[in-house]
């Protein structure tokens, strides 16, 4: 893609976001967290296909209003293979702008399985990889989920980490949330699904399973609820990055802070 039409729609994804970010903090619904994981297990990083263990430092948002939502993240994490010098540290980021379709005329019942549907635009960049997506959301008002959504785009690398010559592709994602109770004790599991399409020949469909548990740890010991959590984070990344064979089953412990 030309780097003048790449920058210019990341440039839109962002002044999206942002300008849904605004109204959300008007409407004051909105929340950032910071996530501190160590794990095991990972594939194509430091260690190139053996396994390797990783630190990351997870900054995450969101927001919504009466525009839409923003969501984002950015990982920061270092690679251990060995001796403490034997590191290697990156980053990776995912940005997401939902305009609600109650803005292009769509009405939906409060008690309605559909919540809410509209268009989003996302853009995942990391040092050389690249994405931009577009395409419908719905999200779902089902009981006992505090988030149910299911998104269709059209996927499109900018930048490969193999330069590759990509196809166009498509990627179809759910994303929940679902807290429950025992005892005094709360909890939630949460996470995404994501499925990628083939980008050419010898490019692999794509299977991202990321499911997290939570335990409230600030409830149980007494504190304010909902502000920290201890978790396990287990990843099964089929066909990584699209090739072939390569199939990730990473997981790790974390702690996250809410505010």
């Amino acid at each position: 893609m030309n780097k003048t039409i790449k920058h210019g729609l990341a440039g839109a994804i962002l002044g999206g976001a942002l300008m849904a970010g605004d109204t959300s903090q008007a409407e004051g619904f909105s929340f950032t967290e910071i996530q501190v994981h160590q794990g095991d297990g990972y594939l194509l990083g430091r260690n190139g296909f053996n396994e390797t263990a990783r630190t990351t430092v997870t900054l995450e948002h969101f927001s919504a209003g009466d525009i839409g939502e923003l969501f984002f993240f950015v990982d920061f994490f270092k690679d251990h293979d060995g001796p403490s010098t034997n590191t290697e540290s990156d980053q990776y980021g995912e940005i997401y702008a939902f305009l609600s379709g109650r803005n292009l005329g769509l009405s939906f019942a409060e008690s309605g399985f559909i919540r809410d549907a509209g268009l989003e635009i996302g853009l995942n960049q990391g040092t050389d990889f690249s994405v931009g997506l577009i395409g419908p959301r719905v999200n779902f008002n089902v009981p006992g989920f505090n988030v149910l959504t299911f998104g269709v785009y059209a996927y499109d690398n900018w930048d490969d980490p193999f330069d590759r010559n990509l196809d166009t592709t498509y990627q179809a994602t759910l994303v929940w949330v679902l807290p429950f109770q025992i005892g005094s004790q709360k909890f939630s599991t949460q996470g995404f699904v994501d499925f990628i399409g083939s980008q050419g020949s010898g490019v692999a469909n794509q299977v991202v399973f990321s499911p997290q548990l939570r335990w409230d740890i600030g409830n149980a010991f007494g504190g304010r609820e909902g502000r920290f959590t201890l978790g396990v984070e287990y990843t099964h990344f089929d066909n990584k990055f699209g090739v072939s064979g390569v199939d990730e089953d990473s997981i790790s412990a974390f702690l996250a802070a809410k505010f």
